[in-house]
């Protein structure tokens, strides 16, 4: 999953980046990465802010913005059709208060310092407040309306840029789009606090020896223990996973995962339900009929409708799959429980996991010793470097935010120019962002008469090492790297010569099939060989487990995408109902009618459900549409998942293009004709 925090909720552009001051040693195109003196350490991305400091460095730079847009006006009115002195400074301008504040907000997500982590997630809801400032600004859309393009690229700068502006309602009388912009402020601090409460949350559940009957010792070795020497469960993914999928007892399952389900509950969902109001009262103030209609514009989909109708499509086309996974994991159940009629939401996991080592033969626990995290990590470094024609350097003694985490370089194989850099924080911690996302750090652009270093960090929370045992991946989180990583590419090796344009900044139900697509490496023999090393003899995974994890794979393809389909019909749901609404009830609804599982009682789902508040409302069902892409693009490798002139194609066609051209004739150009959804149901098994 990737959950890529939008900095600008209500402008086009997606602001990324690094304060130029903050780059303590910024590295040329072919300087060593290494000090040149001892005690000396290369920063690209501070950490080492003392109190107030960020919230000072966010106030001033914010304040320069201002100033900056102030002076623009002036020159615009000097020469109102002059592209440069408007459109091009408002881009500038936006991209450089992204490049010197997004750092800040980062921190809120990844420091070990809880104060700097409230001044981080306060720089967000700051620089957020502003954006919805600037963009009720009709002085600065009068400057930007009457600039004349030069060519294609600025042409398209400008029609993108205007879009914002005109969704953000700048055709409205001033009084109306006074009511909005108040909306929206709301909005955002509603948003902010959400996001604060599931990452400040610290959960847990404990357990004694017994309760975690079925759970590897390897997972209970990681837990905290109390002073009786109970077990303390987190509800961190990893933790939850580790029990919810291997416990024996059913109380024990259920007790995880009402835990997990009820992280800030009550708070959450009011904030949830706060936000689904006040989106609708913007929505219809800007003329639009739903939340949803306003989301798409622009998007591939382009309409609420076109995606209930693309939704409820995959309705009846996936109910006979998924009850013939509930069924395999019912009669499951039955062995142990002979008395069984029914399937229970923490029997999910668990059974899926039974079926797997059963049916399928598959022990994830011997799985994940063929994937230890280094191992991993070299090979999938080989695999992206022979694909994309780059090489990955690690930077040797790099100031980071944690021990954990490590920085590399992308440097260019033709000429070993560093074109970029990103950042690996894989283990969870307390206080971090809870799941696995890729955040960009420094948007590509043109400067002057060069292309800024982009910079990105994947953060996760997979499998930690233990004091005896290295870290060693489930599979699941070995298909999470090659996803996550592949944003990183998405948002590191672009060309695109705007920052509001460049890397990830497409149309967010585009934005997941790049990284999509590479979920199918992690699924081939000849990639396994190369990614896969058991820790103890190296041998690389081996044909039979290949052959039961395919088996397997196909067995939950239904219940998988049906529980997809829950989560984009319960997004849909609530962005296009009127009136208050409860997005517990509405959840529970849909969950039992698709999946035929009745919810568990007194959960907040939705509290949890952080893309409702982190850029994906009205959007969650871009997974789904996007795959349809992904599965298309797939198809251009014929079975060589290692060919090099279709892995240089993916990169110049797909990951450098950014939002420069509508992503349909981005996916046309890659693959040499129109898409089709025809790989996408064969994938499923479904007509």
């Amino acid at each position: 999953m990737r959950l890529m925090q939008t900095v600008f909720m209500f402008l086009m552009v997606v602001l990324v980046g690094c304060a130029p001051e903050s780059r303590e040693k910024v590295l040329g195109l072919n300087e060593p990465l290494t000090p040149k003196s001892e005690g000396d350490r290369i920063t690209i991305i501070r950490s080492d802010y003392t109190k107030g400091e960020i919230t000072d460095l966010c106030a001033a730079k914010i304040g320069s913005a201002r100033m900056a847009f102030t002076n623009m006006i002036a020159n615009a009115e000097a020469a109102p059709e002059n592209f440069h002195s408007t459109v091009l400074t408002y881009e500038t301008v936006w991209a450089d208060l992204a490049d010197a504040v997004y750092p800040l907000t980062f921190m809120g997500y990844t420091s070990t310092d809880a104060e700097l982590r409230d001044e981080g997630f306060a720089c967000e809801e700051a620089l957020s407040s502003f954006g919805v400032e600037m963009a009720a600004r009709k002085d600065v859309y009068n400057a930007l309306r009457n600039a004349i393009p030069r060519n294609s690229e600025e042409m398209r700068l400008k029609s993108e840029t205007l879009l914002g502006f005109e969704k953000n309602g700048l055709n409205l009388p001033d009084q109306d789009l006074a009511k909005v912009t108040e909306l929206r402020q709301l909005l955002s601090k509603t948003e902010s606090e959400f996001s604060q409460n599931l990452n400040e949350d610290v959960s847990t559940v404990t357990f004694t020896k017994d309760d975690l009957e079925g759970v590897p010792e390897y997972i209970v070795k990681r837990f905290k223990t109390d002073a009786t020497g109970n077990f303390i469960v987190t509800t961190k993914s990893t933790d939850y996973v580790g029990v919810a999928e291997n416990a024996k007892k059913p109380a024990t399952r259920k007790a995880i995962l009402s835990a997990y389900l009820n992280r800030a509950g009550a708070a959450n969902t009011k904030l949830l339900e706060t936000a689904v109001v006040l989106r609708e009262q913007i929505a219809a103030a800007l003329g639009y009929k739903t939340w949803a209609d306003y989301r798409t514009d622009g998007r591939m989909a382009e309409t609420g409708d076109t995606v209930l109708n693309f939704l409820n499509s995959l309705k009846g086309k996936l109910a006979q799959r998924n009850a013939d996974d509930i069924q395999i994991l019912l009669e499951a159940k039955k062995l142990e429980e002979p008395g069984a009629t029914a399937i229970e939401p923490w029997d999910i996991g668990y059974y899926t996991n039974q079926v797997k080592k059963s049916k399928f033969n598959l022990d994830d626990e011997l799985i994940s010793q063929y994937f230890p995290k280094d191992t991993v990590m070299k090979g999938l470094f080989k695999v992206y470097s022979t694909l994309l024609n780059v090489n990955f350097e690690e930077v040797v003694n790099a100031d980071v935010w944690h021990p954990d985490v490590k920085m590399y370089a992308i440097r260019e194989k033709s000429d070993n120019s560093i074109i970029a850099y990103f950042y690996t924080d894989l283990f969870p911690r307390e206080g971090k962002y809870g799941h696995a996302a890729a955040f960009p750090l420094i948007s590509g652009r043109m400067i002057g008469s060069g292309y800024s270093q982009p910079v990105a960090s994947i953060v996760a929370n997979f499998t930690p090492p233990t004091a005896d045992t290295p870290s060693l991946l489930t599979h699941d989180e070995v298909e999470t790297m090659f996803h996550e990583f592949g944003h990183i590419m998405h948002q590191t090796l672009t060309r695109a010569p705007y920052a509001s344009l460049s890397g990830s900044s497409t149309a967010q139900d585009f934005v997941e099939a790049p990284s999509q697509m590479l979920e199918n490496w992690v699924w081939n023999k000849q990639i396994l060989t190369i990614v896969s090393g058991h820790k103890d003899t190296g041998e690389p995974l081996p044909d039979s487990i290949l052959s039961q994890m395919l088996a397997a794979r196909n067995f939950n393809q239904g219940y998988f995408y049906t529980r997809q389909l829950v989560l984009g019909l319960t997004d849909m749901t609530i962005h296009t109902q009127s009136g208050p609404v409860s997005v517990d009830a509405t959840y529970d609804q849909v969950y039992q009618e698709l999946l035929g599982v009745k919810p568990l009682e007194n959960a907040h789902f939705m509290a949890t459900f952080g893309h409702m508040m982190g850029g994906y409302d009205a959007g969650y069902y871009g997974y789904i549409w996007s795959e349809v892409y992904a599965a298309d693009m797939f198809t251009a490798f014929s079975g060589n998942l290692l060919d090099e002139n279709v892995g240089l194609r993916y990169r110049h066609e797909i990951l450098e293009k950014g939002h420069m051209l509508p992503e349909i004739q981005i996916v046309e150009n890659f693959i040499g004709r129109k898409p089709t959804n025809d790989a996408f149901y064969k994938k499923l098994g479904i007509q």
